[in-house]
């Protein structure tokens, strides 16, 4: 793997409807365009996270929830492992809802009689399965299939966007003004800053077969520069269309605002970005599994994922409103995952990012990572501190703190969870590696 493959690997990963979504979210919150524009930026700001934790899959050369052993101890590792598989379970089944969407429109696009229920089913079947036959051939089809995409798929966006970014409604959310609009504008952020933060636990999952001797500036700039621009033109876009009309269907939405041969280009491209998306999903969960003792082989593993993808997707697309659903899911998301993220990051920074492998690998009490018990007291005791303020400052349909109920909604777990869960484990370990 060289560094120009892992480029074009995170532009073909991430260049699907998610983000285009979580922008169409921040908009709507009642942030005016230019606000919501500046929520996106600070959102993306975080895939610098991404780029420096992805050192560490370089120099273990491990899978991430292999190597965050050191930290959390083998058996304190596991419920991360667990709530990692089911993240990426979640994940899958969100960008499949994006495909099923374009693959509707599609049917419609070509004249197809009905759009129903059935439709729909066999729409889940299809994107799936397309995405679980090319993850199950692994890395190095993977990153293959994702320079392919890469190249296609932006190309398609920047046309889309091309057409519809000349009627912008700059007044369509008049400015709340004041720290009501600082609030949204945090809140906003949060939901966009769920992207970066949602790629911390399998980040170095996807570099971890470059030469081990390659750069951490290099790798750092790479990964954030090709993972970071793509969000943050689709994340605007977002933006954009939504102050133009209706995007709760990120799909149809587009329909009045491009020419009927781009909304084709463009079905197609949101197929063919959650399948791109889902591949990286699907090879992640495998290696998750063998990391928590699961002991599945990878076409049983993506078996598994499959099924418990489909099921979320139909009850989604029969039950409950996508854009709510989207929201509460990644706000849930950044409670737990961005501690998780910054405290095993500030491990890996005070230990020089170097780890033992045979005692990574070590599950018993013979590895000097076997903390008491099995467990990384000082690990876990950050991460709690961490979800304890993300908690405090949250706001989602689903849930709201009582400090973000005090600023005026103000979401404020993308910046304090990270931040008191690193803080929180550099005190317990006195600055060194434990």
């Amino acid at each position: 793997m060289t560094l120009a493959e892992t480029a074009y690997f995170w532009v073909g990963t991430n260049a699907n409807l998610f983000f285009l979504s979580v922008g169409v979210v921040a908009f709507e919150l009642g942030l005016s365009a230019a606000e919501a524009l500046v929520a996106v930026a600070l959102g993306t700001s975080l895939f610098a996270l991404v780029g420096v934790a992805s050192i560490a899959g370089v120099r273990a050369g491990l899978p991430t929830l292999t190597f965050t052993r050191a930290v959390f101890g083998p058996r304190g590792n596991v419920p991360h492992g667990v709530l990692t598989w089911l993240a990426l379970v979640a994940f899958e089944a969100i960008n499949s809802i994006f495909a099923v969407y374009a693959l509707l429109a599609l049917m419609a696009e070509l004249g197809w009689s009905s759009t129903g229920d059935r439709e729909k089913v066999v729409a889940t079947l299809l994107v799936l399965a397309a995405s679980g036959g090319i993850a199950v051939y692994g890395h190095a089809t993977m990153v293959y299939v994702q320079r392919l995409f890469a190249v296609a798929l932006t190309v398609v966006l920047a046309l889309v966007l091309a057409y519809s970014a000349g009627g912008v409604d700059w007044s369509a959310h008049a400015s709340a003004g004041g720290w009501t609009a600082v609030a949204l504008v945090f809140t906003g952020a949060a939901v966009v800053a769920s992207g970066p933060i949602s790629y911390l636990f399998n980040a170095p999952d996807f570099v971890r077969y470059l030469p081990s001797r390659t750069p951490g500036r290099a790798i750092a700039w790479t990964v954030t520069l090709s993972s970071g621009l793509v969000p943050l033109f689709l994340s605007a876009m977002g933006v954009l269309l939504a102050s133009r009309g209706d995007m709760s269907d990120p799909i149809a939405g587009v329909e009045p605002f491009v020419p009927g041969w781009l909304f084709v280009l463009y079905i197609l491209a949101a197929v063919g970005g959650s399948i791109a998306n889902n591949v990286a999903v699907y090879y992640s969960s495998g290696l998750v599994l063998q990391a928590i003792g699961v002991p599945l082989r990878r076409v049983e593993a993506t078996v598994l994922h499959t099924v418990a993808s489909v099921a979320i997707v139909l009850y989604v697309l029969f039950s409950e409103d996508f854009l709510t659903v989207l929201h509460d899911f990644v706000a849930l998301l950044v409670v737990w995952l961005a501690p998780f993220g910054a405290v095993w990051i500030t491990d890996a920074l005070l230990r020089g990012w170097r780890y033992e492998p045979a005692d990574v690998h070590d599950v018993g009490p013979t590895s000097r990572y076997w903390g008491r018990g099995g467990v990384g007291v000082r690990g876990w005791i950050a991460v709690l501190v961490g979800v304890g303020v993300c908690l405090l400052t949250i706001d989602a349909p689903i849930l709201e703190g009582p400090v973000s109920h005090a600023l005026a909604g103000a979401d404020l777990t993308w910046v304090l969870g990270p931040l008191t869960g690193a803080l929180a484990y550099w005190a317990l370990t006195a600055g060194r590696a434990p």
